[in-house]
Order: structure tokens, then C-alpha cells, then sequence
């Protein structure tokens, strides 16, 4: 090849994205510039083959390319003098990734930071960079003081033109700062790069990846969220980071998100082979699958397959290269600091049981996998079983049955009251799936007790029986037992053969009667409703009379629900009130639950968001994952909605919004998508872009669930217009445009319409897609008219004149006199609101015409040179 075919072809290698092809070409071009005796040239595709080392991640074939750019820059100083800059920019990058390097020994990595140094002296710059370096060099050793001693001079060193931007430096120090245990530390130096102040080519993207952990160590849980969902979309399938994408499925795996972090690691399992590419990056991309495959092999989810191969396989594959990679680097160092860094790294617990990060993933069922049943033991480990199971029952605790469970699995033989309370359990835990035979198990139960003599619990287990007939259908038949019971009760209790606490639990079927027949009318009668309320109204008095808590508690949640339907909203706050304070004193904390929860609403009923809040997050804490999920789900909605009517809350809507949608999954589809939208508005509304469009980005191809066609127009324009904040405006225009048609036959939503036509246009301006832009804006103009909206229309059509006006002169060889067409066109809007200010004048006219006057003056003294953004 000659000089010019081969700076022909250089050319063409800039289009080509980065990559081992990028690589192999620059590799020819470079072998074909040396034979030529252009040194210039030699020394431009050495450089460009640098760069495609770097940014293809196969920096570790630099330092060959980078000898003979050296050499040839001391031999040729004059042809090769122009790029003496570059060469000295690039020599620093050079022996940074010297330093991440193994194979490279450490006198090696001494001469080439010698060399850096003395060449930065003669050229009278800054140590900066340098003692940046052996900082790093000295982090990866092992040697903490002559770390912090190179760090600080450097920070302490005048910056020049060889420094690091500040975004780079920055995250070089937060790291230095992590390396040495000091999470507040290097929060503080990177601060400025999350909280976008500072920038460059690959920050924060970085960064936005190493903080996860350090924010969630701090306490900074929402900042945690954040960070991932800006992260991720920055370092996605860019092979240049991948060990920020290795960090971004650790914080997965250590944040209860297990399957989101597989959704990730699926999306880049080309990645887990190995391939030619630094050792560094390698090290820090696999250090986080490790990480999580852990995670769900201990979960029992070996058996997934990734690729051919499944999770368990690939785990084992994996740690033992990082094995090996870890013995390079200490084999390099003299010691083994670098593996038990990484050893620290796999073996770490999570930090978060969940933390919601957006659409919840699923993981599948483990396979094989069952609830663990005790082993076998001796008769003190069964006493011990017997006694939790009865404790449990006695509290009404939501895990008595599986207590129960624990007791009939242990194989050993049961006494015969233990053996009557195992059918007890199996009883009750038929009522909701087989009423039918819960009843005949219940009085079966009954008899096993009465045979023992326990008249307690032979009583109980005929009342729930009584119970349970009713609610079949037969209420004469559970009524007619009930009362049985009741009289059996009254004797007992009179003979001194109950407790307070066993009489009330006997009696209580009646009562529990009255309110299933309630429920079973859509309107009951008032008369039916106030005879059930002196009901409960006579069983608290003799609960209070007996001092017995949680039946105190029990009725007053009746009354309550009672009291409603009558009218009797603040008798049934009272009545709630006193529910969850009998609850909570008689140790029951969940079955506070559904009075707190019932508070609540009626708090947002009333207009008391702050109470309903109160209310709903107490409620939370009561159930404590001991009330059905549903249950859960339901009260997390409650708090998203009580947070959401109270202003300038939207930093804590989100968390409760995601927290609420993690809660729906599996449950209910459009509950989980509607909260995953509330907080990409919330989102939205901070003017955190990047956030909200990953959360839209995810959940807006399933927009049509959860809403009609004006909220999934309102939700498109709410996304588009994140994304062009992003500067992302052709996919910004498809939102816009896409919402808009969804509402353009809608005559109620007219205003939307054109609000969404003219946002599409101007981000099909900005993208430039002109002829469209165009159209949008004469659409959006019209649909402006038809509103009678002077504004808009107006600026509108100012906006469409600039585009007729950059889009082309007329042909002046035809058309020797004829005006611009843009400048024809805002003459057009100028002589129309002249005519308005003359027969209807007003601020709103006088404004746009003052506006349209000088834009028109400009225009016409415009010389094409640049666009201006006026409308």
C-alpha cells in the first residue's frame, strides 16, 4: 500500500465501531505504514491502533505499539513533532493499564513510570499523572501509606494540560479512598460525578457503578436506586466497562435482586468466555458474576442454564479462573493482597433483603426444592416443638399450622393430646379450601379432645365447627351448635374448669355468625346492622368485664366495620383506634394490621394524607410478611397514594411506588406496571431524566395494561420528554408522536393532542428529521387554531418559518425576485397579528408581535451560518 491508500483507509477505520475487527485492521495499516517512509503517518495509525487497544479492551497489546510510536518520535522529532502531545497524553493511559496488567512484571512497570516522569519533567509538566500512578501501583501492592502519600502529592500537585479531566480524577481518588475502606471518603470525591457536575467520555458511568455498594453501605438506599438505574443504560453492552457492568450484578445479587441481575448477566453472556482482553477488566466483570451465581446457587437455582451450559457449571468454571487470575496478580505483587481482596469481594452477604429497582424480575421455582423438614430427634426436641406450636396457637399466630407441620414431621411418637392438637391444625386448615370437611375433621377433633378431658379445647374446636357449617349454607344448623357451646361454656366457666380467656374463645361463633351473614349481603338492612352491633356491643362488655385483651380487641375491630355502614364514621375510627392498641398490648402486632390499614384509607377519605400514611406504613410494619402478600400489596399501594397527594414528596414516592410494585408481582400485573409508572413520573418530575426513562424504558411496551388512551398519550409525552432532556430525541419524536395519535380522534383531549404534536416536533427538530419537524409544526399550528390558543399557534408557526428558511433559498436564476420561503412565512404570521393589535390588542398580541418583529429582522439578515432555536 502507498502513503495514500494508506491514509485512505485510515480514514475509513474512524466508522468502524470498537473492537477486536477495528483492532485487525489498524494492525495491517500499521505493518503497512512502517515499510512506507512516511513517519508521520506511521505515527498517526500507531496512535489510532493505540486508542482501538484501549477502547477495544485489549489494552494489553499497548506497550508493543506504543515502543515503536516512542522510538519513531525520538528519531523523527521534526515529521513526528506534531503529535508529541498525543504520544505524551497517550503514554500516561499507556502505563496505567501497565499497572492493571499481571503479565507485566513490576521492574517493568518501574522503568515505564521512570520513563513517564522523566519525559513529563523535560517537557516541564506537571508529576501529577505520575504520582497518580504509583498511587495505583502502590493501592494494588498492598501498601496503604505509600499510597496515600503518592495520592496526596498528586492532589497537592499543579494541574496542566497532561492532567486527567476532573471527572477522571475524581473517580481515581473515590477509589483510592474504597481500596482503603473509606466509603464516606470516596462518596465525597465523587459526589460532583453523581450529581452530574462533573463529566467526560466514561463518567460517571464508572463511578455511577463503584458507588453502588458504598452508597448502600452508607445508608443511602435511594441514592443506591438511583445510581444503578442512570448506571446501567451508560455501561450496557460497552465492552470497554465491562467491570462496571460485573459491579452492576453485584449490587443485584446483594440486593435481593437475583433475577434481575441474571436478566443482566443473560444480556451480556457472550462476555462469560474467555476472551483476549485485559485481565483487570476480566477480574472485575467475573468478580461480579461470581458474586451473584453464588447467590442463586444457594437459593437453589444451579439448575438454570445459561447459554449450554447450567448456572452451577458455569459458577464452577468461573472461580476457578478467577482463581487463577487472582495467582497471577499476587505472583506479580510478591504477595497475596490482590486475592484476598477478591476473596473479601465473592464472600460477601447481601446487604438489602430487596431492594425495589423497577419491574420486578422472577426468578422460576428451584426444582427439587421443599420446605426443610426437622430432622430426627429425641423427646426433649419434640417437647420443644409442642411448646412453640402451642404458643404460636395460643397468640393466633399467622405461622401456628406450620408449627403444627413441624410437630407431625418429626417421627416420633406423639402423646395423644399432642396427637388431638396435629388434627386440630389439619382441621382448621381446611376451612378456607374445604369447608365440608373441615367441619367433620373440627367435631372429629372435638371428640379426640373430650376423650382427653381438655373441655378447653374440645369447646373451641365445636364453636370454629359451628362456624364453619354456617358458612356452608346450613345457619340453622351452626347457629343451633353454637348455642350448645355457648351453654356448655357457661357451665364450664361457672365450674371454675375455664379461663377468662378459653370461656370468650368458646363463645365466640355467635358473634363471628351475625358479621359472615353481613358479608354475605351487598346492602344489608339497618335493623340486621344494628342488631349486630348490640351483638358485639354485649360480647366486649363482657370481654372488658373480663379483662380479657384481645377479644377486647376483636370486637372493637367488629364494631368498627359496623359502625360504617351505619354512618358511625368517627364511632369507627374510635372503635379502630382501640383495636390496634388491644392488639398490639395482647402481642398480636398483625392482626393490628387490617384496623391500622382500615384507618388509613378513611384518613385519605378525609382528605389526611399525612394520617393515611401514618396509618398505612404502621400497618406494614404490623403484618411484618405475616399477613397474606395480597394484604401487603394492597397496604403498599395505600402508602404510594397517601405520599402522592402530598407535594413535593416525590423523592420518598418512588422508593414506596417500587417497593409497592416489587409487592404486586406475581399478583397483579396492572398494579405492579401502574406503580412502576407512578415512579417514573415522580421521577420525572424531580427532572431525574435518566432515571425515569430506565423506568420507562422498561415497563412502557406494557403502557396499555394498566390505562386507557388519554393516560397512555399523558405517560408518552411524559417519557418522550425525559428523553429529550437525554438528548435521545428521536426516540423522544416516536414517544410524542405515538402518544398523540392515540388521542387525535378524542374531542375531549384536544389540548393534549396539540400539546404532544408540538413537542413531537421539535424533538423530530432536534434529531434532525426536518421535512417531519415541518409537518408537526404546521399540524401542531392547526391544532392550536382550533383551540383558539394564540400563543402556541404562533410560536408554532415561527418555528415551522425557521425550518422553511434554513431548508433552502429559492432557485434565484427563476425566481429573481421572489422572497425566502421562511422569510415569507414569518412575514405571513407578522401581518397577522399587526392586524390584531389594530382591532383586538392585548399583552398576549402586543408580546408575540413585539417577539415575531425582531425574529423577522434577524431572519432576513441571517446568513445561514447557524441555526437559531426560537419559536
Amino acid at each position: 500500500m502507498n502513503v495514500a491508500e494508506i491514509r485512505d483507509a485510515l480514514r475509513q477505520t474512524y466508522a468502524l465501531p470498537s473492537g477486536h475487527q477495528k483492532v485487525e485492521r489498524l494492525e495491517l495499516l500499521a505493518t503497512a505504514a512502517k515499510a512506507v517512509e512516511d513517519r508521520s503517518l506511521e505515527a498517526e495509525v500507531l496512535l489510532t491502533l493505540v486508542q482501538a487497544y484501549e477502547y477495544g479492551a485489549e489494552r494489553d497489546r499497548m506497550p508493543v505499539a506504543f515502543g515503536r510510536l516512542l522510538q519513531i518520535h525520538d528519531d523523527f522529532p521534526a515529521e513526528v513533532g506534531a503529535f508529541s502531545h498525543r504520544i505524551h497524553w497517550q503514554l500516561k493511559w499507556m502505563s496505567y493499564y501497565l499497572v492493571l496488567n499481571p503479565a507485566v512484571p513490576l521492574a517493568t512497570i518501574h522503568r515505564w513510570l521512570d520513563e513517564l516522569q522523566n519525559r513529563y519533567r523535560q517537557r516541564g509538566h506537571s508529576p501529577r499523572p505520575v504520582l497518580d500512578l504509583r498511587s495505583l501501583l502502590a493501592q494494588h501492592l498492598g501498601d496503604d501509606e505509600a499510597a496515600a502519600a503518592a495520592m496526596e502529592s498528586s492532589i497537592s500537585a499543579p494541574r496542566d494540560q497532561m492532567a486527567d479531566c476532573d471527572a477522571c480524577e475524581g473517580s481515581g481518588w473515590g477509589t483510592w479512598r474504597v481500596t482503603a475502606g473509606d466509603d464516606a471518603g470516596a462518596l465525597d470525591y465523587w459526589t460532583p460525578l453523581i450529581d452530574g457536575e462533573l463529566s467526560c467520555a466514561e463518567e460517571p458511568h464508572r463511578v455511577l457503578a463503584k458507588a453502588l455498594l458504598p452508597l448502600l453501605r452508607t445508608g443511602r438506599t435511594e441514592d443506591a436506586r438511583s445510581a444503578f438505574l442512570r448506571g446501567y443504560s451508560l455501561v450496557r453492552h460497552n465492552v470497554s466497562l465491562r467491570e462496571s457492568v460485573g459491579y452492576h450484578i453485584e449490587f443485584c445479587a446483594l440486593t435481593g435482586n437475583e433475577a434481575r441481575g441474571l436478566e443482566i448477566l443473560n444480556e451480556h453472556a457472550s462476555w462469560i468466555m474467555k476472551q483476549h482482553e485485559d485481565v483487570s477488566q476480566r477480574v472485575g466483570f467475573v468478580g461480579g458474576v461470581v458474586v451473584l451465581l453464588r447467590r442463586l446457587v444457594m437459593l437453589g437455582h444451579g439448575g438454570i442454564r445459561i447459554g449450554d451450559l447450567t448456572l452451577e457449571t458455569t459458577l464452577a468454571r468461573l472461580e476457578q479462573e478467577i482463581s487463577e487470575l487472582c495467582a497471577r496478580y499476587d505472583a506479580r505483587n510478591g504477595s497475596s493482597v490482590f486475592s484476598e481482596r477478591v476473596a473479601k469481594r465473592l464472600a460477601q452477604e447481601p446487604l438489602a433483603d430487596r431492594l425495589p429497582l423497577g419491574v420486578p424480575a422472577t426468578l422460576p421455582q428451584p426444582a427439587g426444592r421443599a420446605v426443610p423438614i426437622p430432622p430426627k430427634g429425641t423427646d426433649s426436641r419434640l417437647d420443644d416443638l409442642v411448646a412453640e406450636a402451642r404458643r404460636l396457637s395460643e397468640t393466633r399466630h399467622p405461622h401456628a399450622e406450620r408449627a403444627w407441620e413441624r410437630v407431625a414431621a418429626s417421627e416420633l411418637p406423639l402423646p395423644g393430646i399432642v396427637v388431638a392438637e396435629v388434627e386440630y391444625a389439619k382441621a382448621l386448615s381446611l376451612v378456607d379450601s374445604d369447608p365440608g370437611a373441615a367441619y367433620d375433621a373440627l367435631l372429629a377433633a372435638a371428640e379426640s379432645f373430650d376423650r382427653l378431658a381438655d373441655t378447653a379445647k374440645g369447646l373451641e374446636a365445636r364453636g370454629a365447627a359451628a362456624l364453619t357449617r354456617f358458612q356452608t349454607g346450613d345457619q340453622t344448623g351452626g347457629e343451633a351448635l353454637a348455642e350448645s357451646v355457648t351453654a356448655q361454656a357457661e357451665s364450664a366457666y361457672a365450674a371454675g374448669e375455664l379461663t377468662s380467656a378459653e370461656y370468650l374463645t368458646a363463645r365466640r361463633a355467635g358473634p363471628l355468625m351475625a358479621m359472615t351473614a353481613l358479608a354475605q349481603q351487598e346492602n344489608p338492612a339497618e335493623a340486621e346492622l344494628k342488631a349486630t352491633h348490640a351483638l358485639l356491643e354485649a360480647e366486649l362488655a363482657v370481654a372488658v368485664e373480663l379483662a380479657v385483651t384481645e377479644r377486647m380487641a376483636m370486637y372493637h375491630d367488629l364494631l368498627a366495620r359496623v359502625s360504617l355502614p351505619l354512618g358511625d364514621a368517627d364511632g369507627a375510627r374510635a372503635h379502630l383506634r382501640a383495636a390496634v392498641t388491644g392488639y398490639l398490648e395482647a402481642g398480636q402486632p398483625w392482626r393490628a394490621t387490617n384496623p391500622a390499614s382500615l384507618l388509613g384509607e378513611l384518613a385519605l377519605g378525609s382528605d389526611d394524607p399525612q394520617a393515611a400514611e401514618e396509618f398505612a406504613s404502621k400497618a406494614i410494619t404490623y403484618g411484618a410478611d405475616l399477613v397474606p402478600h395480597g394484604q401487603t400489596a394492597q397496604l403498599s399501594s395505600l402508602l404510594v397514594e397517601a405520599i402522592s397527594r402530598q407535594p413535593g414528596r416525590e423523592r420518598d414516592l418512588v422508593g414506596a411506588a417500587l417497593t409497592a410494585a416489587a409487592r404486586w408481582d406475581g399478583l397483579s400485573e396492572p398494579d405492579t406496571l401502574h406503580n412502576t409508572f407512578t415512579a417514573a413520573r415522580a421521577y420525572h418530575r424531580l427532572e431525574r431524566h435518566a432515571e425515569a426513562a430506565a423506568l420507562f424504558e422498561d415497563v412502557i411496551p406494557r403502557v396499555e395494561i394498566p390505562y386507557d388512551a388519554p393516560v397512555i398519550a399523558m405517560t408518552r409525552g411524559q417519557y418522550g420528554a425525559s428523553l429529550g432532556q437525554l438528548g435521545r430525541h428521536r426516540e423522544a419524536a416516536e414517544q410524542f408522536l405515538q402518544g398523540a395519535e392515540l388521542v387525535q380522534n378524542d374531542a375531549d383531549q384536544r389540548a393534549m393532542h396539540a400539546e404532544l404534536a408540538w413537542s413531537a416536533a421539535e424533538a423530530l427538530q432536534y434529531s434532525g428529521q426536518t421535512t417531519e419537524a415541518l409537518a408537526a409544526y404546521q399540524r401542531a399550528a392547526a391544532l392550536w387554531t382550533e383551540l383558539g390558543q394564540l400563543t402556541p399557534r404562533i410560536r408554532c408557526l415561527r418555528s415551522a418559518a425557521w425550518l422553511l428558511h434554513y431548508m433552502g433559498e429559492p432557485d434565484s436564476e427563476e425566481h429573481p425576485d421572489a422572497e425566502r420561503p421562511g422569510v415569507a412565512e414569518m412575514r405571513a404570521v407578522l401581518t397577522e397579528l399587526e392586524e390584531l393589535a389594530e382591532h383586538s390588542p392585548s399583552e398576549e398580541v402586543l408580546a408575540e408581535l413585539t417577539e415575531t418583529q425582531q425574529q423577522l429582522e434577524r431572519m432576513i439578515t441571517d446568513s445561514f451560518d447557524e441555526y437559531d432555536d426560537v419559536d
